[in-house]
């Protein structure tokens, strides 16, 4: 390779570098300037304003039903709603819900049906949560009526 071509492939490399650290900085700037846009529009609310603002109003609610349900002390059954951009919705129920304790079941459509999940379940657990991405609401079920639920899914009605 010639000292002109390896010259001009360097230059070439960093035009390129250059043009990616101005596209991914004015990225992350409008980025940064959304984040403190909405900061400063919620500077001075308490915590259950800036979560209803956040994660939605519906979603708050939900949150605090199943606190009110399931005893401090108390267990849940935990089940991811849906596969579709798993953006942790059940992580976040388990952290919203602390310190109950979660038995984590896996995905819906990894159980098998009601009848043979009933045969694994630990005794005592009163309470599932379906748990979905937010801002879509978790859904509280009794166990019965989750294992019904389930057995509905898996026979196609």
């Amino acid at each position: 390779m010639s000292s002109f071509a390896g010259s001009a492939f360097r230059a070439l490399a960093l035009g390129v570098f250059a043009l990616f650290l101005a596209h991914s900085g004015a990225a992350t700037a409008e980025r940064v300037y959304g984040w403190l846009s909405q900061t400063s529009a919620l500077a001075g609310q308490d915590s259950l304003a800036v979560r209803r603002h956040i994660l939605g109003i519906t979603y708050v609610r939900a949150i605090e039903r199943l606190r009110r349900t399931i005893p401090r002390d108390g267990e849940y059954l935990l089940v991811r709603g849906s596969t579709e951009g798993e953006g942790g919705g059940a992580y976040w129920v388990r952290f919203e819900l602390a310190p109950r304790r979660a038995r984590f079941l896996g995905g819906w459509n990894e159980l098998p049906d009601g009848e043979t999940l009933r045969r694994r379940l630990p005794s005592g657990s009163r309470w599932v949560i379906i748990a979905y991405s937010e801002p879509r609401a978790p859904v509280l079920m009794e166990r019965e009526e989750f294992l019904r639920a389930l057995d509905r899914s898996h026979d196609g009605v």
